[in-house]
């Protein structure tokens, strides 16, 4: 049977557990500043190198050299040591998944992207109008300018192992005894946070969150990997063809040839049968989607004043919202 400690207001085990989340918040950071660091110094190397011109008109190099190589190579490997020290850590029980339940839960993982994304539209527009020009994708660039393979291999295959161990696996681990809720909530976030701009940020922490909440429920990381593997390559495959065959910014009925609507045509049959079955199966199974507490009971009014009222939380909140904000309004 499991211990629960209620937390009481201005005791010392509340100022221990802000302790933690300070901790948390700082180690993220930390993890940020490394991972991001190591891009922006390959690709400023990649300017000041005597290189080819020819590599850095072809964003193939770029992508590999300057983003591909530095952070999985580099940046990562650093954060799992920063992430891996200090805390105590649970292992959650592992629970097997069966395919079906997978299947549904790539559905259902649909709809939130689905809807993080028209918020995260709607927000870039109205930054977009205040500024005067439209908020820059850097991820549609990418993935429309680069080869396929090396798009399969960065973000279908590479990207989802080191992200979910990262900010899903090992970050749960250490938050999982203050309960399921505050892991997916945090995860989440967190997860919105480390994308660095608007394009991505509600989506990533919608999609987040609900692989959160896959990861405390099963204890197993392989599953939220495959999901996470499974929805990158909707997004980057299917949706790299369509990006690099249509024009989507200047789509008018007079620029649109014969295949270029059989293509976009069945793009979107198969998105939104997707989502269609995703809302559905959501609203079937929504009742499934309740967190359980943890060891550490944290009252429902204090659980946001403990684990973001801490100087590491909002240094690495603030500092990655102004990421964003730099990149909305700058790039």
């Amino acid at each position: 049977m499991e211990n629960h400690t209620e937390m009481t207001v201005g005791t010392e085990n509340e100022r221990i557990y802000k302790r933690e989340f300070s901790d948390i918040g700082l180690r993220v950071l930390l993890c940020g500043i490394v991972i991001y660091g190591v891009q922006f110094a390959a690709q400023f190397l990649l300017t000041v190198l005597p290189v080819p011109e020819s590599w850095l008109a072809d964003m193939n190099v770029l992508v590999v050299a300057g983003v591909v190589m530095p952070m999985y190579a580099i940046g990562f490997p650093i954060a799992f040591l920063i992430m891996k020290g200090g805390g105590d850590r649970r292992v959650i029980e592992k629970k097997r998944m069966k395919p079906l339940h997978f299947f549904v839960a790539f559905l259902i993982s649909y709809v939130f992207i689905w809807v993080g994304n028209l918020i995260g539209l709607a927000v870039t527009f109205g930054i977009g109008f205040l500024k005067g020009t439209p908020v820059s994708n850097d991820l549609n660039m990418v993935v429309g300018g680069t080869d396929m393979w090396i798009i399969v291999l960065y973000m279908v295959l590479i990207g989802p192992i080191f992200e979910e161990l990262l900010l899903r696996k090992m970050l749960c681990d250490r938050v999982i005894k203050y309960g399921q809720g505050t892991a997916i909530l945090l995860s989440g976030l967190l997860f919105g946070l480390f994308h660095g701009n608007f394009n991505q940020f509600f989506y990533a922490c919608a999609l987040g969150g609900f692989l959160a909440f896959i990861y405390v429920k099963t204890g197993n990381v392989k599953y939220t990997i495959g999901l996470h593997m499974m929805i990158n390559f909707m997004g980057s495959v299917p949706g790299g063809l369509v990006l690099k065959h249509i024009d989507l910014e200047n789509l008018s009925l007079e620029t649109l040839t014969g295949p270029m609507i059989i293509l976009l045509a069945l793009y979107l049959l198969l998105v939104y049968s997707i989502l269609i079955a995703g809302f559905v199966l959501l609203m079937i199974n929504r009742s499934k989607l309740k967190a359980d507490a943890g060891e550490i009971v944290l009252e429902k009014k204090e659980r946001n004043r403990v684990v973001f009222g801490n100087a590491g939380m909002i240094l690495c909140i603030l500092c990655f919202g102004i990421m964003m904000l730099v990149q909305a309004f700058l790039g």
